[in-house]
């Protein structure tokens, strides 16, 4: 398995996350441009523009008064216009108060069945993350949906984690209407769950504090997106059997930070969304009980900020002139933030992909545990050729025999006859039918190669076996094979 760092990890799992929404036809071309907006700030009169923010008025310094520095880039701008359209409590006679933990997952609707799905290779199971959208007969869940699903919001995320970790069982992500407000990570049914009620809290509590609809859009699409990865965090603690030697919800929220870092600046702003969550939070009528299992808000806001600050106290050092994080605790933030990143990159690696799946043409590399190993009991660890005093000298070991292909060939194999098979049945599919299909194999095929790989590796699978694969005209004839 190749040794690769966490952080190219994290940027794979935030792949795509950051494609909110598409910009309309009317708009800048370019993915990504902005025009800058002026709005009155916590520092005052301030223009921002491409992530950029310069403050030309200085005022007396509220941290709580806006969003954290940094969080003001172009990220989620072109939805805001469509998110400020909403009333996120239409039908409500008044706001819910705050997010509800405490119900019975089991009971939220369960996603719905697949149009079209990918045919197994053989006995190899299907593991990874895969989405569904759960349709909605209200009106604002419906939206946020057709958002979600027009941009492939999930799905460019779900293929970035198949592509970097091997999970050992299925996980569905699934945006639904909940009928209360938050997300889940459920390990019976082991489902990630977001909940449309949760955008609806978003954008009530954002749309009073934004100063313009790019600041909404940047702040609901950021904090929804923290507040996934953290559920990440949950389900792969959870698959993973990773140790959390503290408080898993504390843990969860490093994990979220840590991997949004990674992915760039986009991906800061998100998690400073997810710090403007819970510093607005803080100052509403949702208080944290003293017995409950996570941090208090304004804590909350504290660690993220401090974690971005310490990934690069230079580049975010206006994190500590606008008073947002003090000095005391600022100085111990990079040791913090190395600290952290450590212990996740070693708990992490073990379970990273050997890197097949990140070539999309699926090119051989090294094969994954296909090397013979010896153990400290071996007793040919010496060198045969000089006999030990008074005994026969032993017989060489035995050479192994290599196999000749390896399994990743036997998997590029297996996605080609996987994509031939796809490819015959859209023939006779809808238009939407061909597209789910398309989306799907992007999504889920990755995970299937990885799969693949690691069971020909695991069982052993004999050099006929492999050559049989090679040989097969079909998926059914290759699925035979081992």
């Amino acid at each position: 398995m190749s040794q690769r760092s966490w952080v190219a990890v994290a940027l794979m799992f935030a792949a795509g996350a950051g494609a909110a929404c598409k910009k309309d036809a009317s708009g800048p071309a370019g993915e990504g441009s902005a025009t800058a907006v002026v709005k009155e700030g916590p520092e005052g009169t301030v223009a921002g523009g491409s992530g950029s923010a310069v403050a030309v008025a200085a005022a007396p310094i509220d941290p709580w008064a806006g969003p954290p520095p940094g969080s003001d880039t172009t990220l989620g701008a072109d939805c805001g216009p469509k998110l400020n359209k909403i009333d996120p409590w239409a039908g409500s006679p008044t706001p819910p108060p705050k997010l509800d933990t405490k119900v019975d997952v089991s009971m939220i609707e369960k996603p719905i069945a697949d149009k079209v799905q990918l045919k197994d290779f053989g006995g190899v199971t299907a593991s990874g993350f895969r989405v569904t959208y759960n349709p909605s007969r209200h009106k604002n869940h419906e939206e946020y949906r057709a958002l979600f699903q027009s941009n492939k919001m999930f799905d460019e995320v779900a293929e970035g984690l198949n592509r970097t970790v091997r999970l050992p069982k299925a996980v569905e992500i699934n945006t639904v209407s909940c009928n209360t407000i938050n997300a889940f990570y459920d390990p019976l049914s082991r489902r990630i769950i977001v909940c449309y009620e949760l955008l609806d809290y978003f954008v009530g509590i954002f749309k009073p504090e934004a100063k313009s609809e790019a600041e909404l859009g940047n702040a609901v699409m950021g904090a929804t997106m923290f507040g996934f990865f953290h559920e990440v965090g949950h389900g792969l603690i959870d698959l993973l059997e990773l140790p959390a030697v503290g408080r898993e919800e504390d843990s969860v929220d490093q994990l979220a930070t840590l991997i949004l870092i990674a992915s760039g600046d986009e991906g800061v702003s998100q998690a400073l969304a997810g710090a403007y969550w819970f510093q607005l939070q803080s100052k509403g009528t949702h208080t944290t009980p003293f017995w409950d299992e996570h941090a208090f808000d304004q804590q909350r806001f504290y660690n993220i900020t401090c974690l971005i600050f310490g990934s690069d106290p230079k580049k975010h050092a206006d994190f500590i002139k606008s008073g947002t994080l003090p000095m005391e605790r600022a100085m111990r933030c990079p040791d913090e933030y190395a600290k952290i990143k450590k212990a996740w990159e070693k708990l992490l690696q073990p379970h990273l992909t050997n890197g097949a799946a990140l070539n999309m043409n699926y090119k051989p590399n090294v094969p994954v545990a296909e090397a013979p190993k010896t153990t400290k009991d071996d007793p040919w660890t010496g060198d045969p050729s000089k006999p030990v005093a008074g005994e026969p000298t032993p017989p060489a070991p035995p050479t192994p025999v290599a196999n000749t292909i390896t399994c990743e060939q036997v998997a590029e194999k297996a996605a080609q006859l996987i994509g031939a098979e796809a490819e015959a049945r859209a023939r006779s599919m809808s238009a939407d039918a061909r597209a789910d299909l398309k989306t799907k194999m992007e999504v889920e095929l990755p995970a299937a190669i990885e799969k693949i790989i690691l069971e020909c590796a695991k069982a052993s699978w004999t050099d006929m076996s492999r050559r049989c694969v090679l040989e097969a005209k079909t998926l059914a004839q290759a699925s035979k094979c081992q």
